[in-house]
């Protein structure tokens, strides 16, 4: 038994060593851009790597595994040739995955990923796109390095094969089921809550660094199964003729614009509250608020009280506050690198402006692929779980919402010479809603009591927040931004459109205004309206509209898995993609809102498909 456990070690760190050599292929094939790396970086592409390539040899490994469980009952020719043969399959696909990607990176700057399959149908334009690649190298590349891999998985599984002596006392077949469940920690990339993705490994201010470090075989078949590379449009129910008119008829912008800050260069703070529905504002439970400082802060500023999410996760709303972009039913953008940097952004806009761009965020930002964007988002300082002090972690999900306001707080009591566009995204207000209340407010062990404790409970941080930045040099030319990431489904209205209602609020010292707006907009409107505020090109944010404008379309939409809500005044539409029929409807209904809802559903997921 003693060899064939020391050949599963061996098995999985044959692949472990293999994809680190892949990625020194990578760096020596770009040696432009390596040379630009400190030594510290270039050991941190190694270090994080190394997490991406261990799960990619754990998929690898998993069949190995359990066939060896079947060994002594096989006989040693069979099983040594069938395990040979998958292996050497395995070498060659692989390795030609790693010899594109080195060129896929020259062509179009990020790595291989299931994008080139949809040249397969068109081969012509597929020659021409890559007639100027140097195949010579690359196929020989390729052979040089298929002969080395060859050669070490001979020494590997025949060798060691053939010193495998038949067990006769104790069942082997146990001992390797749990080795092999045992792959799921490197599969997953550790014990974290966040699975693993492309943030995982993201570690630097560099982005070719970040990219190196990501290993191209999994990146590869993680957009495969994801289909990324499909390019039919599920979503097809009009003629563009009747989708451009729709479009055009629902964005018309009316009215003049309203200026509501006394400042010409603000800070802006944005503030995505997790899962902040406005079914509790204002709401009551024995008398108690919910929310009671958010409910006297409205007051102070400009409240829209219709807005909408414009999806049903956190990695979606950030999209659409920050880049101003539409959600998608099943996929989410912000999982797929080779498009998130193709979307506007306003940290970008910001910096153009001289701005100090900063995130700040209790939980892992390697989740849903968070780290990602931001770093694509190119913000300065990017404040996390793994950035906080590790005697801070407090729950599940990372460190309690009173720490990261704490910590924005104590970041900007010094003033420096250039205004801040900070994003600050909370995390107590998500399950399990463990939060560090003295006593319990609402009574009750069930899920919506502990959801409204969770909500008290970042209501009392963010209130204490607010009366405390209001002492700082800073706050009378600040606007803070307050809205929810997306809504939430308790408590139960028996309303599906009411869990995509989230609150609103354009406060702080530069916002003028005070007033609460009824009509119906969208998270997609902030990056709009703050663009248009700050004298920035709005152009770029196309599927939002300024909400400070006299006249107002008065319409939201919004996506959830394969299903998509549209409000518009006091009708509201909700229809199931994948049966194509009704969910259901509220109010007079006509065939245009149909139309125009259709028409918005395929508009936004083909732009997701064309970027």
């Amino acid at each position: 038994m003693k060899e064939r456990i020391q050949f599963l070690f061996i098995y999985f760190g044959f692949w472990v060593v293999y994809f680190l050599c892949a990625r020194l292929i990578f760096l020596g094939y770009h040696i432009d851009q390596t040379k630009l790396l400190t030594l510290e970086t270039l050991a941190g592409v190694f270090w994080n790597g190394i997490r991406m390539d261990l799960s990619m040899a754990g998929y690898l490994s998993i069949l190995p595994f359990l066939w060896v469980g079947f060994s002594n009952f096989i006989k040693k020719s069979v099983f040594e040739g069938s395990l040979f043969s998958y292996t050497l399959i395995l070498v060659f696909i692989l390795t030609l995955i790693v010899v594109v990607d080195l060129e896929v990176y020259n062509v179009w700057d990020y790595r291989l990923d299931a994008t080139p399959l949809n040249y397969l149908s068109s081969p012509r334009e597929a020659i021409a796109s890559v007639r100027s690649s140097p195949f010579i190298r690359l196929i020989l590349s390729y052979i040089l390095l298929l002969i080395v891999a060859s050669y070490f998985v001979y020494r590997i599984i025949a060798k060691k094969i053939n010193n495998w002596k038949h067990i006769k006392k104790m069942p082997f077949i146990p001992v390797v089921i749990l080795f092999t469940a045992a792959l799921i920690i490197p599969i997953r990339g550790g014990f974290g809550i966040a699975p693993m993705n492309q943030s995982t490994v993201y570690f630097s201010d560099s982005n070719f660094a970040n990219i190196s470090a990501v290993n191209a075989s999994w990146n590869f078949f993680s957009s495969l199964v994801n289909k990324t590379y499909d390019k039919v449009n599920p979503y097809t129910y009009l003629p563009k003729d009747e989708i451009a008119s729709s479009m055009a008829q629902l964005y018309k912008e009316e009215g003049t614009p309203i200026k509501i800050m006394n400042a010409d260069k603000p800070n802006v703070l944005i503030v995505i509250w997790e899962s902040f529905t406005e079914k509790v504002i204002d709401k009551k439970i024995n008398g108690k608020e919910v929310t009671p400082y958010f409910n006297r802060l409205k007051k102070e500023g400009v409240y829209f009280s219709n807005a909408y999410a414009s999806g049903d996760r956190t990695d979606k709303g950030l999209i659409a506050v920050l880049s101003g972009y539409p959600a998608q039913p099943t996929q989410s953008i912000i999982k797929e690198p080779s498009k998130t940097q193709k979307l506007p952004i306003l940290t970008k806009d910001f910096q153009a402006l001289d701005y100090r761009t900063e995130f700040y965020y209790g939980g892992e930002t390697e989740f849903a692929n968070i780290k990602s964007y931001l770093f694509t988002a190119d913000y300065e300082q990017i404040t996390d779980l793994n950035t906080l002090s590790d005697d801070l972690f407090l729950t599940k999900w990372g460190v309690h919402d009173e720490i990261v306001f704490d910590r924005f707080l104590k970041d900007h009591q010094v003033i420096r010479n250039k205004p801040f566009f900070s994003t600050l995204l909370t995390i107590s207000s998500h399950e399990p809603f463990d939060v560090p209340l003295d006593s319990t407010v609402f009574a009750g062990s069930d899920e919506e009591s502990l959801y409204m404790n969770s909500l008290y409970y970042t209501d009392r941080e963010f209130g204490k927040f607010i009366d405390s930045a209001r002492t700082q040099p800073w706050w009378n030319n600040t606007v803070v931004i307050v809205v929810g990431d997306h809504g939430h489904r308790l408590p139960e209205t028996g309303n599906k459109a009411d869990n995509f209602r989230i609150p609103m609020l354009w406060t702080g010292g530069a916002v003028k205004s005070r007033n609460t707006i009824e009509d119906i907009v969208s998270q997609l409107d902030i990056a709009k309206s703050l663009s248009e505020i700050m004298g920035i090109p709005s152009k770029q944010y196309e599927w939002g509209r300024n909400l400070f404008r006299t006249k107002r379309n008065n319409w939201a939409f919004f996506s959830f898995n394969d299903g998509f809500g549209y409000i518009n005044g006091e009708k509201e539409f909700l229809f199931d993609n994948v049966g194509k029929k009704e969910i259901s409807s509220k109010g007079d209904i006509t065939e245009s809102d149909i139309l125009n809802s259709k028409a918005i559903q395929q508009k936004y997921f083909q732009d997701y498909l064309d970027k």
